[in-house]
């Protein structure tokens, strides 16, 4: 595939992966569509952005097959965090506890992996944490139930954790995992830290330690390592809303740049319109329009890169890399005003990929007051 002729496998869609490897079930052997697909994640999903863009797609999507694809990332996704991931199966006896997967930390660790999605059957805790409490391996055992959005007993798994009877059961949702991994690669979190994020007889002594090191890297990196100065405190000015419009082509994920570059990574490249380009302040409010589809994200820029090319693909696109804070991205996008929606139509001519124009604060106001209604 490196001939120039032919795409790279990250060009391709998660559908049209799995239709070249064939239908995944359990069956064994060596070239079996199981086996080829593992051995293509194995080989491709190496890195915390190839992650983020196979599990993003399969998260996206739900039916047996996104939830089995899913299983398999989630699983190798250990990789990442310095685990040594084992694949298990993806169905299981009636009456069994599903167990999709496991991450070994040689003999310090075992975390045993429970994927829930539309696909998953209803979770008995009682039963689960008994498997887990009795299984070999190292003292410290765990199961962790990834929750993806599909995922209708997401609330009584929460409450059932939450009580104090499962101290060997953890809870992560899929972009907090994405998170987690983002952390270790960019070197804020060591795969010891997250051992320790994961044990439940971590002291919170040991806690509060990890998470006064995680505010001094966090307020350290952005002006050692990335991006030279950097405007992190904002001015006292007036409020400034914008909306950032966006033209995306048709073969681009749209999910893919919103949940992992806005709502993960919560980095943004603009182009303010002309005359407003030394207007952007940090602290103001901003909000994302995709054209075809609407508004999908809102945040505050929290800092404006002086470089970005090592936080943004082809930077050099944008005018503007913001770093973002307090993100929200709708389950819906928010349709705007006629009079807005011609407003960002007729900035995004002339082949126009970005463009940054302001509104008021009383626009921005009411798309996000609808957006966060209709989540609620």
């Amino acid at each position: 595939m490196n001939d120039g002729s032919r795409g790279s496998p990250m060009d391709f869609t998660m559908d049209q992966i799995l239709t070249i490897v064939g239908r995944l079930d359990d069956a064994a052997g060596f070239d079996t569509p199981r086996e080829r697909f593992r051995r293509f994640l194995r080989e491709q999903m190496t890195s915390i952005d190839s992650a983020r863009t196979f599990i993003e797609q399969c998260r996206a999507q739900s039916g047996e097959q996104s939830h089995r694809a899913l299983q398999d990332a989630i699983v190798l996704a250990g990789r990442l965090l310095g685990f040594d991931p084992s694949f298990g199966s993806y169905q299981h006896d009636p009456g069994v506890m599903p167990q999709h997967g496991s991450w070994q930390s040689r003999h310090r660790q075992h975390v045993t992996l429970i994927l829930c999605s539309d696909q998953t059957i209803d979770i008995d805790l009682d039963t689960l944490s008994r498997a887990i409490a009795g299984s070999e391996g190292p003292p410290s055992r765990i199961g962790l139930l990834v929750i993806t959005p599909f995922y209708s007993g997401k609330h009584r798994l929460e409450q059932g954790v939450h009580s104090g009877k499962y101290p060997m059961l953890r809870l992560i949702s899929v972009r907090g995992l994405l998170r987690l991994a983002e952390m270790v690669a960019d070197r804020t979190l060591t795969h010891d830290d997250v051992l320790q994020i994961l044990d439940p007889s971590a002291t919170l002594d040991a806690r509060l330690d990890l998470l006064d090191r995680v505010m001094v890297a966090g307020q350290a990196e952005p002006d050692a390592e990335v991006a030279g100065p950097v405007a992190v405190k904002p001015e006292h000015h007036e409020r400034r809303c914008w909306v950032n419009a966006m033209r995306v082509d048709p073969f681009t994920p749209t999910e893919r740049i919103v949940r992992s570059l806005i709502g993960a990574r919560q980095i943004l490249g603009i182009n303010p319109s002309p005359g407003l380009e030394d207007r952007v302040r940090a602290g103001d409010a901003i909000c994302v329009f995709i054209a075809g589809r609407g508004i999908v994200a809102h945040g505050q820029i929290n800092a404006i890169l002086a470089d970005g090319s090592r936080m943004l693909r082809d930077a050099k696109r944008f005018t503007h890399v913001l770093r973002l804070t307090n993100v929200t991205v709708y389950d819906a996008p928010v349709i705007p005003t006629l009079e807005l929606t011609r407003k960002l139509d007729l900035a995004l001519l002339d082949e126009t990929e970005a463009v940054t124009v302001p509104i008021s604060p009383r626009e921005f106001d009411l798309i996000t007051a609808h957006a966060l209604s209709e989540a609620g």
